[in-house]
């Protein structure tokens, strides 16, 4: 029943609920987004120990994950979660490289910011992403860091 629709100046979007029919789209689509931190945190990448991490995420999160489509085509990902101080947490927004700088992330991470513009939003990234700055132009604030990420929020009004 959950659809967002959300509009850049080019492409249109909605947000799916997940189905286990994604699990393998979803899988590749963080590898994708992470495999460069990962390996810059802890050395190579082990297929087997991410697909192990995989389904013990997917498994605790996909009642709050959602398929990124633009048409029929899954182009993306994004987890969401509310936490037991009454916060609510962005896990991740990941889309497929042919649709990324297009402003769909952007689009779909502002949206979650007014719709939950009352509570506290947390967000989590590793050190060597970039994002932060985008994260810092939204309003969000340093939050704390553990080894490689670092962590932010954004106070509800």
């Amino acid at each position: 029943m959950f659809k967002k629709t959300g509009v850049d100046i080019m492409t249109k979007y909605i947000l799916e609920p997940y189905t286990d029919q994604y699990y393998d789209f979803v899988y590749n689509v963080k590898k994708n987004a992470y495999i460069k931190y990962v390996e810059q945190c802890w050395g190579k990448w082990n297929e087997e120990d991410q697909k192990e991490y995989f389904k013990k995420f997917i498994d605790t999160y996909k009642t709050n994950s959602y398929i990124i489509k633009v048409g029929n085509k899954a182009i993306g990902f994004y987890n969401d979660e509310y936490l037991i101080d009454g916060s609510y947490e962005i896990g991740n927004i990941c889309i497929i490289p042919e649709y990324q700088r297009k402003g769909i992330g952007t689009d779909i991470l502002r949206n979650k910011l007014e719709e939950h513009n009352n509570q506290d939003i947390k967000i989590q990234f590793f050190k060597q992403n970039p994002v932060g700055i985008l994260y810092e132009r939204l309003g969000f604030v340093p939050n704390g860091e553990t080894e490689f990420h670092y962590q932010m929020i954004k106070k509800g009004e």
